[in-house]
């Protein structure tokens, strides 16, 4: 079985979560924990089944294997229900960051975050490995191995 890298699941989700896929963890864990149907899950987000399937690959190599997946689905999102995100799709459809105001395109939206937001992006990273090190301190339990 392989190492979890938890630094990079996190920037992963992270980053999701700031480009304006907050959905993510909502689908991924009613995907893989819940073991709801692809097709269903993808409608109720609006996105297709071969995105969720890649969302969900993702998250399964970067936890190491689909077993460690479904335990860290509902860890992660714990940790990062306070995390909003910065480019938001407003009523006219388009995305819009509610930092610099900017209306980028969907698939441009985390690219945009990175470039332009990476200290934002950083200090979200940096939150969420801590809360995940004081999730592990105060349920007393080693969640998964992790590769820095």
């Amino acid at each position: 079985m392989k190492q979890m890298d938890t630094k990079s699941l996190v920037n992963y989700i992270a980053l999701k979560i700031l480009g304006g896929s907050d959905y993510i963890l909502d689908a991924l864990e009613e995907y893989l924990v819940n073991g709801e149907g692809p097709a269903s899950v993808a409608y109720k987000y609006q996105i297709s089944k071969h995105q969720l399937r890649g969302y969900a690959q993702r998250v399964i190599e970067k936890s190491g294997s689909e077993a460690r997946a479904r335990k860290i689905i509902p860890i992660i999102k714990q940790i990062s229900s306070d995390i909003k995100p910065i480019v938001k799709k407003n009523e006219k459809d388009l995305y819009v960051c509610e930092i610099c105001k900017v209306t980028v395109a969907k698939e441009d939206a985390e690219e945009h975050v990175r470039k332009y937001h990476k200290d934002i992006l950083t200090t979200t990273i940096k939150t969420m490995l801590e809360r995940l090190e004081q999730y592990k301190k105060e349920k007393q339990t080693v969640i998964l191995t992790s590769a820095s």
